[in-house]
């Protein structure tokens, strides 16, 4: 487990670029594994989890992002 741990620590101190090819390469693999739609669908269902979780993360702050998304649709 400590191996995983340096690996992972070695990761998050690299350069942005490097941590970009690295996800880059990431991507390819599982697109080649499970193929287009498989990924594309995992990546907008981590989209949906990440909105969810950031939206309850913090109180009312659903709120303040339903009244920007309506204030920009219908306009006041």
């Amino acid at each position: 487990m400590s191996w995983l741990r340096s690996v992972l620590l070695q990761v998050l101190t690299m350069r942005r670029r490097w941590q970009g090819l690295l996800a880059g390469c990431a991507v390819w693999l599982l697109w080649m594994i499970v193929g287009f739609w498989a990924t594309l669908l995992l990546f907008v269902l981590a989209a949906i989890g990440f909105v969810v979780g950031a939206v309850l993360e913090t109180p009312g702050a659903w709120k303040a992002w339903v009244e920007k998304l309506l204030s920009q649709r219908f306009g006041e």
